[in-house]
């Protein structure tokens, strides 16, 4: 995904409201106008102020809500975002003993589904419409991307609407990498060369919390006190790190991404965040997937919260957006574009219904049905048919399906990727809807005539599904353990199937684009396992 470079657009929009600029100073204009021209914000005044040049034609649009930058996710596996929440049905203690050929369940979770979606060359788009739909309700204006390959051998990252952190296409915004082949993680030195690169790497590090998910950590001081660790390593999920490590992290300049719902489900224990932020770590947020995570940034931040608050009030509310805006923007080295809203900034945002109370505590306590516009680069993609057709006249707008009927967007682009072809929102939905539940006949087709060449020599692009199948550029590289004889080879859970023919394939339900209308997951939220007493029912409570 990601908008391309700016073209020329004499667009002038105006929008009224509380603007929460997320600026250094933590400006906050209760009744304001934020003034955008094209991509870009012109001009941040309270209304009371006369307009900038070229705008005194311009009536601004009362939005009656609060105006924030748009939500900044560091990590998403995005293609999963269509399959359901796990009842996850213990604790574990590293990445390797629950995902691929260890947990016999995985082939019906994951493996088995997204091989059916991701060759067929009617359902692949149909996911990438839905998971990036998916992204834009929940109020994300940034995520990780969609890996493409085919079946000529090339590969490339999905061009949609939702920026995409690994594919900008403009100077300003510095392009992250989050796939390392696994040469390359086979030791510490070459894997120092690689973070010496100028572009930040977002990787998994220390996923886990025993013993075996730290040692991937330890592994990166390869001589004594010299450590494969620069301001390039943006650490995902570093659950495994001790209060120490993370003094080593933060001195050699590392950051990190944090999955708090995620890593409950499956650990039972998330990062130590107060050692964390004890040490200086930047932190961004990240949903990681629907499997085990939230729907999208707006429910990871009230997961969030009930984690921070359980590990002592580590965190403000002003924090926790901070983590979603400014300082995921800082951590990618965008905040001089994106993540506060100032003159020359990106025209990214987001609006929440409501104009009173803490700001901040406004956006963490939004439920997913609060939100009223998103704005991308600035072009409206979602939000109140009354909002939309003020500020896109002429727009080409759908109804979301499963969302009331006020609820549009536009998913129309000029530079639309090829291989959507034009596919709306409720067609993606239908199609993956009718396949899910087909999925055991869909499944035995898939494993007796494997969708891998298209007719006439036709290109034909299917998803890279790196948690299912090696392609040599993963996205769980780990760098080897240290032993007593030296490193040994890199470790991490086997993606392939287990021997032996996979079990019965069950159909499955498409995850729902909300949690509020979604009573599925809130359901399997609150009877968690693994979570800490009442917080499924808490969380529950606050998407609701």
């Amino acid at each position: 995904m990601s908008p391309g470079a700016d073209p020329p657009d004499t667009t002038r929009l105006a929008l009224r409201g509380r603007i929460v600029t997320l600026d250094d100073a933590d400006t906050v204009i209760d009744d304001g106008v934020l003034y955008l021209a094209g991509q870009r914000v012109e001009a941040v005044r309270p209304a009371a102020e006369p307009p900038p040049a070229s705008f005194e034609e311009v009536t601004p649009v009362r939005t009656r809500g609060s105006v924030y930058p748009g939500l900044i996710e560091l990590h998403n596996h995005l293609p999963y975002d269509v399959l359901p929440l796990w009842a996850v049905p213990k604790k574990y203690g590293n990445r390797s003993q629950w995902g691929g050929s260890a947990n016999p369940a995985y082939h019906g979770l994951v493996t088995g589904p997204m091989t059916v979606l991701g060759q067929d060359p009617r359902l692949m788009p149909a996911v990438v419409r839905y998971v990036e739909a998916k992204a834009l309700v929940n109020g994300t204006t940034t995520t990780q991307g969609i890996a493409l390959f085919s079946n000529a051998g090339a590969r490339r990252m999905y061009r949609g609407i939702v920026r995409n952190v690994e594919q900008t296409d403009t100077p300003d915004l510095p392009e992250a990498a989050s796939r390392i082949a696994d040469v390359e993680a086979a030791d510490a030195a070459r894997f120092l060369a690689r973070l010496q690169q100028p572009h930040r790497l977002l990787l998994h590090l220390a996923e886990g919390v025993d013993d075996a998910a730290r040692a991937h950590f330890q592994a990166l001081q390869f001589e004594p006190g010299t450590w494969a660790v620069t301001e390039n390593l943006v650490g995902i999920h570093c659950t495994g790190l001790t209060a120490e490590d993370f003094g080593v992290f933060a001195r050699h300049g590392g950051s990190m991404v944090w999955s708090p719902l995620s890593n409950l489900l499956l650990y039972g224990r998330t990062a130590d965040i107060a050692a964390a932020k004890e040490a200086g770590v930047t932190i961004g947020l990240g949903s990681d997937w629907s499997v085990s995570g939230s729907k999208g940034l707006l429910g990871e931040l009230k997961a969030a919260r009930l984690a921070s608050t359980a590990a002592g009030s580590v965190f403000t509310d002003r924090e926790l957006v901070a983590m979603a805006t400014r300082d995921a923007a800082r951590i990618l080295r965008w905040d001089g574009a994106l993540g506060s809203l100032r003159p020359g900034m990106r025209a990214d945002l987001l609006v929440v219904a409501g104009e009173s109370g803490d700001p901040y505590t406004s956006l963490v306590d939004a439920r997913d049905s609060d939100i009223r516009l998103v704005v991308i680069d600035g072009t409206p993609r979602y939000g109140t048919a009354a909002l939309l057709r003020a500020l896109a006249p002429g727009a080409t707008l759908e109804q979301v399906p499963g969302l009331p009927g006020d609820r549009l967007v536009q998913l129309d682009d000029g530079a639309m990727d090829p291989v959507l072809a034009g596919l709306t929102l409720t067609e993606a939905t239908d199609r993956l809807t009718e396949a899910l539940a087909d999925l055991p006949r869909l499944a035995a087709r898939a494993a007796s005539a494997p969708v891998t060449a298209s007719p006439d020599g036709e290109v034909q692009w299917q998803l890279a599904l790196d948690e299912i199948r090696p392609t040599g550029e993963e996205l769980r590289p780990r760098l080897p353990a240290l032993t007593a004889s030296g490193p040994g080879r890199p470790t991490g859970p086997s993606i392939t199937t287990a021997a032996g023919p996979p079990p019965p394939q069950l159909p499955v339900v498409l995850d729902g684009l909300t949690a509020t209308g979604d009573r599925t997951f809130l359901d399997t939220l609150a009877a968690e396992l693994n979570l800490p007493k009442e917080y499924g029912t808490s969380l529950s409570r606050l998407l609701t």
